[in-house]
């Protein structure tokens, strides 16, 4: 049995990453951990039992709202509070539950106004040792298409192995897709690291292409294949900051309509980027500002 922790704020996009939850616990299965973090507060009996009497009639809510009643009966809750942030303490969380995965809610932010105190789990991947799906708003089932883009030649069989069961069924394909800049040579490591991927999902494409931009480039080829759930793993911890940068939702970005897998390989961002995002967001507030000021 497989255990999910799933951070619970109330809102409606943690509801919405407890409804996914829910498929994919009845699908692994898995049991289920609710975690309501209240940096600060003070977790008095009184408190502690309102919060518990809550996080229980949400579960049951949506388990029966979503699920058929022998369906729901079959998820095992268990329910977790803490004063702690969830960045402090979700690592914490994963080791003690012994987690295999976090579901969570998308949260669109800038890491250029982002701070530590308040990131959402979409700017934490790499304090967290296991798997973080990203559910965005909207109906999802579980995925029959799967684009895992990410650099091969750093990933393990043991990294890959478990995709297959967060697919729909045993014959879901899985499009794996390695991008490289132009001026790559030497490309014959890349398709051997592709081959050897391939090697441990049962339906799998391999797709080397070279890369122009490498958001746009994931977001486009997932749009192509029709993906249901992208899985990315790379060590550039700037690339996964700009997918959930709120900049894509005036684009309707493909990659913010699906469920995104953030495989625990992403380091921090440079400082190169956060100068770079910081001048963006400068950049913005000051067009903003102009535009505030024109009167008609």
């Amino acid at each position: 049995m497989q255990t999910i922790l799933v951070p619970i704020d109330f809102s409606a996009a943690s509801e919405n990453a407890l409804v996914y939850a829910n498929k994919l616990a009845l699908h692994l299965p898995a049991e289920i951990v609710l975690v309501h973090s209240s940096p600060g507060a003070t977790l008095t009996p009184e408190r502690r039992v309102a919060l518990l009497s809550r996080l229980q009639a949400l579960a049951e809510r949506l388990r029966y709202q979503h699920l058929t009643r022998q369906s729901g009966r079959r998820i095992h809750y268990h329910f977790h509070m803490a004063t702690a942030s969830l960045a402090d303490s979700l690592e914490v969380l994963v080791g003690g539950y012994h987690a295999s995965l976090v579901v969570t809610g998308l949260s669109l932010m800038d890491c250029a106004t982002a701070t530590a105190a308040g990131n959402p789990i979409t700017l934490l991947p790499e304090h967290v040792s296991c798997p973080v799906l990203i559910v965005p708003p909207g109906r999802h089932e579980l995925a029959s298409q799967v684009v895992v883009s990410g650099d091969f030649s750093r990933l393990h069989a043991s990294q890959l192995t478990p995709l297959a069961s967060l697919a729909r069924s045993a014959d879901a394909h899985f499009d794996l897709v390695q991008f490289h800049p132009p001026t790559t040579t030497g490309l014959v490591p890349l398709k051997k690291a592709l081959m050897t991927a391939r090697a441990t999902l049962s339906n799998a494409t391999v797709h080397l292409l070279q890369e122009e931009d490498a958001l746009e480039d994931i977001s486009e080829f997932c749009a192509q294949q029709k993906a249901q759930l992208l899985v990315l793993a790379t060590v550039d911890g700037c690339l996964t900051r700009r997918f959930f940068n709120p900049h894509y939702i005036k684009t309707d970005a493909y990659h913010l309509h699906i469920p995104v897998l953030l495989l625990p390989t992403s380091t921090l961002p440079t400082k190169a980027c956060c100068d770079q995002c910081s001048l963006r967001q400068a950049a913005e507030n000051r067009l903003a500002a102009r535009i505030s000021t024109v009167t008609f």
